[in-house]
């Protein structure tokens, strides 16, 4: 179900492997559906039952859009559009394509290193976007978006000014999850300058995508909201030294070092690394571009 965690903001936990993906709500005149889960299944199973719930149908929702256009996040966008086409889909000018071709972006991240990913998610479906915004445009009287590059470049968050929160999705990353192992960002300079980006807006609030070690999901209170902020900074300078000390031991492997971080420093073991590996890759490209 839909639990409202500031006023207007209603969060819903869809199961995800072990763990779950959030659905948020802007309930208000023109409601807002961010985020989708992973499956067109996740529409039918758990998103139309919460809305009921809350005495609404699909048909009320007026905006669809999302944090970002990962698979766990974009999943039932299709089944959504299939069931109700005059939802408008909107899309920041940075994922817009990847909104229309989700597959695409799939086969893209999960291709880089083949050897430590699973299949693509080639069976995620586009939609045709309606409504493309700038970072900092508003979408309705109380939301804008604000573009949060790193974990990927299309990376948004949602920033509701009747309740100063933001709906991040993966763009604050903490420590990761346990089935990443550790943070996941694929740009690490457009990660820190995003969170520099954030630390400098009026935020009370953060709801996140998932269930983050070291932050967790809901953050109250603008000296948590900067304890979080600054945290997740933290731990990248945490991680750049542990693989600068794994790089001048003689470790090379980008696969080696990722597992010997995630069982010093990480919340988990995923059973694919790919998603370590782009994050130690980028401190290992940052240990060179220190070094030269």
């Amino acid at each position: 179900m839909f639990k409202e965690i500031f006023e207007g903001l209603y969060l819903l936990k869809v199961p995800f492997g072990d763990s779950w993906t959030g659905v948020t709500l802007v309930d208000d005149d023109e409601k807002v559906l961010i985020d989708s889960g992973s499956r067109l299944e996740d529409c039918d199973e758990y998103i139309i039952p919460a809305l009921n719930e809350l005495g609404y149908k699909l048909e009320d929702i007026t905006y669809l859009t999302n944090t970002h256009s990962h698979g766990d996040h974009i999943g039932s966008y299709y089944r959504i559009k299939e069931l109700c086409p005059k939802i408008k889909v909107v899309a920041s000018e940075s994922d817009k394509d990847n909104v229309e071709n989700p597959a695409q972006k799939a086969i893209s991240i999960r291709t880089k290193y083949p050897e430590y990913s699973p299949a693509p998610q080639s069976y995620l479906k586009g939609v045709k976007v309606d409504i493309v915004l700038k970072s900092g445009e508003s979408l309705t009287k109380r939301l804008s978006i604000i573009e949060t590059p790193g974990h990927d470049s299309g990376c948004v968050c949602w920033y509701d000014k009747k309740t100063k929160t933001i709906i991040t999705g993966d763009s604050i990353q903490g420590n990761g999850t346990p089935t990443q192992g550790i943070a996941f960002y694929q740009s690490l300079d457009d990660y820190r300058s995003s969170m520099h980006r954030l630390l400098n807006m009026d935020i009370d609030n953060i709801i996140c995508g998932h269930d983050y070690d070291s932050i967790g999901s809901i953050i109250k209170g603008k000296d948590n909201v900067k304890k979080a902020l600054e945290l997740s900074l933290t731990i990248t300078n945490v991680y750049q030294k542990y693989i600068n000390n794994r790089l001048s031991e003689g470790m090379n492997s980008a696969g080696d070092i990722a597992v010997k971080m995630i069982n010093d420093l990480g919340c988990g073991m995923p059973p694919k690394l790919f998603m370590a590996v782009y994050t130690v890759n980028e401190h290992i490209n940052k240990y060179k571009e220190e070094i030269l």
